[in-house]
């Protein structure tokens, strides 16, 4: 028996360019199908996990499963509405798109959410797992944690591990069985401090804090510096820090400058009239030109 819920999304949504905004889709437990435009997610739910194929239809998340999904806490609706952005307000972003010269299109195309994890916990995981790598790298990391340590449905396929499952496996296993090298020890701290409450991700992603205030206590997570604090901002539908790592520079050289060397501080104002929309001003350029980016951008933002 296929069991079912449907989620409204906001107006002018797009679920192609939100599941293709960057390379979340490609890192497991997703799974994506262009030519079906089905996004499968295994989740955990309760002590178990469930596949989920996610699909869109006038205005609503359908979203089915084999197994019998539970409404109770913590609520699958909610995560599913993280994955998606579906509470961020692009209305502001898409204005400013239509009336900026070669960036029509990108409010055409609705361009702005970021598919997501259903947890911060995720999202932080697989950003450190970005650091200091290549894509592929990346991948398989992401795909070997959730091999070794996550749920799984009946079927035999898993979820992204819980903190408590990488908590105690310790930071040795991690590295041994993962892959991860120096990052063992940055995931671990992180799994153990939300294990153990000392790392509390919900008065992390506080949307009363002021945008400063978050991004200062994301850089205090292990293993977040100002990369990954600005890219876990965006993941709350902030952007008013650019993440600035080897693609930036590169992108903003090749399409600005000539490909010559400028410094940072000469890149970031570029996008200083975005106001807080200046990562998403970049990401948008970087999204909608993949022939000006590395192979190794376009990888990331397919």
């Amino acid at each position: 028996m296929t069991h079912r819920i449907e989620i409204p999304t906001p107006p002018g949504f797009s679920f192609k360019t939100t599941v293709e905004s960057h390379g979340w889709y490609q890192l497991a437990p997703f799974a994506w199908d262009p030519a079906t435009q089905t996004l499968t997610r295994i989740e955990q739910h309760q002590r178990n996990a469930v596949e989920l194929q996610i699909g869109w239809r006038a205005g609503r998340l359908i979203v089915q499963s084999q197994e019998r999904l539970n409404f109770s806490e913590p609520s699958l609706p909610d995560r599913l509405r993280r994955m998606f952005q579906l509470d961020v307000d692009l209305t502001e972003f898409h204005m400013l798109c239509s009336l900026k010269e070669g960036h029509q299109k990108i409010a055409r195309a609705r361009f702005g959410r970021l598919l997501c994890g259903s947890t911060l916990f995720e999202d932080a995981v697989k950003i450190i797992c970005t650091t200091n790598t290549t894509w592929r790298q990346t991948k398989r990391m992401a795909g070997l944690l959730t091999d070794r340590f996550g749920a799984s449905t009946p079927s035999g396929s898993k979820a992204f591990p819980q903190p408590r499952a990488l908590a105690e496996a310790g930071a040795g296993q991690l590295q041994r069985e993962c892959s991860l090298g120096y990052r063992a020890q940055y995931i671990h701290q992180l799994a153990n401090g939300i294990t153990d409450g000392t790392i509390d991700p919900i008065k992390l992603s506080d949307r009363d804090l002021e945008t400063s205030e978050s991004y200062r206590q994301y850089l205090q997570l292990p293993g977040i510096g100002p990369y990954g604090a600005a890219h876990l901002l965006a993941m709350d539908g902030r952007h008013d820090f650019i993440a600035v790592d080897t693609e930036f520079r590169r992108f903003v050289r090749e399409t600005y400058h000539h490909g010559r060397k400028v410094a940072d501080a000469t890149m970031l104002r570029r996008y200083k009239q975005w106001g807080r929309w200046k990562y998403l001003a970049y990401w948008s350029e970087l999204w909608g030109a993949p022939k000006a980016v590395s192979k190794e951008a376009i990888k990331r933002t397919q």
